[in-house]
């Protein structure tokens, strides 16, 4: 199933696009590459991504800090979980996109919708 929504020119169809992502953070151990896959199919600003907590942040997988334009990851084993990476792109995306700052609930159904196609 091709995606028909209003993003020109995909290089895959959306559903390979996805798996391809989960792929790459967990498969291949590339979380960058996939921040980087992610920046260019959504045409935004790649963000940085960032080891350990910003400071004052306490008991979270992953946080992403719109001032910086930087995803920080907790630990090096969420690094690798397509879950933490992809919900914490999904804020850098609403933030940088000006639609929406992004609540968890839909950063939450953005990750989960690349896992249920993997």
């Amino acid at each position: 199933m091709t995606s028909s929504g209003s993003r020109s020119k995909p290089s895959l169809d959306e559903r390979d696009f996805q798996r391809k992502i989960v792929h790459l953070i967990s498969g291949e151990r590339d979380p960058e590459g996939a921040i980087r896959s992610l920046s260019e199919h959504y045409k935004v600003e790649e963000p940085s991504l960032k080891m350990g907590l910003p400071r004052g942040t306490k008991k979270a997988l992953g946080c992403y800090v719109h001032r910086e334009r930087t995803i920080y990851i907790s630990k090096e084993e969420f690094l690798y979980d397509p879950y933490v990476v992809i919900h914490e792109f999904y804020h850098h995306l609403r933030n940088v996109s000006g639609k929406h700052r992004g609540t968890e609930r839909h950063a939450k159904e953005f990750a989960l919708e690349f896992l249920r196609n993997t």
